[in-house]
């Protein structure tokens, strides 16, 4: 089997890693009356974008606490028009105030061949 040169496809495979940092150092008023309502905003927001969610993995079943070595709490599987709207999504935590409490890290890369095509 040939194997040419990843081809960028139309719209970006992006997984955006999630990890919640100085959130573990604010009281119960501070998460439910202002954090987690800026990060509902912040994440509705996005959908003004040309974005499709294709899915979400929340690491909390079999963990609490700090995100440790794995780095991240949960992640967001998206496609994504392109390298823009991934910045601005990502920036619009640090607008908000909310990149204090936690980061984002979007990797970016493509279907995978053999089990889409």
């Amino acid at each position: 089997m040939e194997h040419g040169a990843p081809q960028i496809p139309a719209k970006l495979r992006v997984m955006i890693k999630f990890e919640s940092t100085g959130w573990f150092d604010t009281t119960p008023e501070d998460k439910k009356e202002h954090i987690l309502p800026a990060l509902n905003e912040v994440i509705a927001g996005w959908k003004q974008y040309d974005v499709t969610l294709l899915g979400t993995l929340d690491r909390d079943i079999l963990t609490a606490g700090h995100a440790g070595e794995q780095g991240f709490h949960a992640v967001f599987l998206y496609d994504i028009p392109d390298l823009q709207t991934i910045t601005n999504m990502t920036h619009a935590f640090r607008a908000a105030g909310i990149d204090r409490y936690f980061r984002l890290e979007a990797i970016i890369g493509r279907p995978f061949f053999l089990l889409e095509a």
